[in-house]
């Protein structure tokens, strides 16, 4: 795995002068694109699948999976707290997803298709298909850091800021929280202790689990046969059909007056009808 990382700072240069001067003071970031960062992943994989009678089929698939790494990319740049500690960024990576299920189900609709049925009536109302798709996903791991410059932020003094913080109490809860608890706030500021002036946060990196998502989209679709040569396929889609809110990750920046909080959802439930004529 590679990684772009500024190296020309270190801990502590802000307290001898207040002011940035790195190892060479002749620049300023001085990028190093290195491939020495490395990932871990473990998983496990469960499909289940059925057809019934009827035209009806049943499918199932469960992912557990645990990815462990030391870099998480933001703009192509890595976000090391400190660019000589690689050590103390080992942690969850950002993609970890500890559970992920997916329901799929096909089912023709039986209605008016016997020959007994009124041709109009067949036409129009039979051969519908009802398809879905359910996905429930484990929230991503979340990183606390201070977006402030030094000496408010910056915590280590090396004239980058994004540092973490101390590790807050034991008894802090750090996921499993419920919507209502996402939107009023999950942390204070007061939660994480300040490090010393020049020191790193003892804090890990993505050590919060954020807000789940879960989602089922629906489609009703028929193809008439207008002729031998042409026919038709109506289509219509609901996405997030039962209009689950699926917060947004909540703000984990400690110079922010919204931190601990989540302030935005994904899309809520769309609908979208589609005609495709082929011939």
């Amino acid at each position: 795995m590679a990684s772009v990382v500024n190296l020309n700072r270190f801990t502590g240069d802000f307290l001898a002068t207040g002011r940035f001067r790195g190892y060479n003071q002749s620049f300023g970031s001085v990028n190093m694109n290195q491939s020495t960062s490395n990932s871990i992943y473990n998983g496990m994989n469960l499909i289940v699948r059925r057809a019934f009678a009827h035209g009806f089929l049943l499918q199932g698939n469960y992912t557990w999976g645990k990815a462990i790494s030391d870099t998480d990319q933001s703009a192509g740049t890595t976000n090391w707290q400190n660019a000589w500690d690689r050590k103390s960024e080992r942690g969850r990576a950002g993609y970890d997803t500890p559970h992920r299920v997916v329901i799929v189900g096909v089912v023709d609709l039986p209605f008016f298709k016997d020959r007994g049925a009124m041709a109009a009536a067949r036409f129009l109302f039979g051969g519908w298909q009802l398809s879905g798709f359910s996905i429930l996903v484990s929230g991503e791991p979340l990183t606390v850091t201070h977006g402030a410059a030094f000496p408010t932020g910056d915590f280590n003094g090396d004239g980058t800021g994004g540092d973490r913080p101390d590790a807050p109490v034991a008894s802090l809860q750090m996921s499993g929280w419920d919507r209502s608890q996402f939107m009023k706030g999950i942390f204070s500021v007061a939660d994480f202790p300040r490090p010393a002036s020049g020191t790193n946060g003892n804090l890990g990196r993505n050590t919060v689990r954020g807000p789940g998502f879960a989602q089922t989209d629906l489609q009703l679709a028929k193809v008439f046969k207008v002729s031998e040569r042409f026919n038709a396929k109506l289509q219509l889609d609901a996405f997030n059909s039962l209009n689950r809110v699926n917060l947004n990750n909540p703000n984990l920046d400690l110079s922010s007056n919204n931190f601990g909080r989540s302030t935005t959802a994904r899309v809520a439930r769309l609908f979208q009808a589609g005609l495709r004529i082929g011939f």
